[in-house]
């Protein structure tokens, strides 16, 4: 009877720290690797979660206290208007972005960079730093970028 007393505090406990502390994700993209890692940690270390690209496929891998519990090779199946609703169902929170990026044409990077610059305007961002380089001899885009969500108000909105 006790146990079941330890457990139930235990899942009461979690599910107010699930809408209480926001978790943090964590973009990593490099396009000369072809390497994109988005992280998820939540109460780090007691929830990671990790899709990263793996030989053309993308692989979801689920921590658990730094023990891997999942893992798992992610279906890409196309996106349609119901997968758009839930995306802009979500909305992060101090959003920082680093770029990185250089193309052959010094005028295409040019114009990338004056992009980027209005299009933020319409997002609420906390930082956001770019780097162009406009003696690149081959193309490249990385992208570091990190927000905080509120997993518990994200799930609400799905149900």
């Amino acid at each position: 009877m006790v146990l079941l007393y330890i457990l139930t505090i235990t899942f009461l406990l979690l599910a107010i720290l699930l809408f209480t502390v926001a978790s943090k994700i964590i973009v990593h993209f490099n396009s000369t690797s072809s390497d994109l890692n988005v992280t998820l940690l939540w109460l780090y270390p007691v929830l990671r979660s990790v899709v990263s690209s793996e030989n053309d496929s993308f692989v979801l891998s689920i921590y658990l206290f730094n023990k891997r519990i999942l893992k798992r090779q992610l279906t890409i199946s196309k996106i349609n208007l119901q997968n758009r609703k839930y995306f802009s169902k979500i909305h992060p929170t101090d959003i920082h972005i680093s770029a990185q990026y250089g193309f052959k044409d010094p005028s295409f990077t040019g114009l990338v960079f004056g992009g980027i610059n209005m299009i933020s305007r319409f997002f609420t961002l906390e930082s956001l730093y770019q780097s162009p380089n406009f003696l690149a001899n081959d193309d490249f885009i990385n992208i570091d970028a990190s927000a905080k969500l509120n997993l518990g108000r994200s799930l609400l909105k799905f149900v």
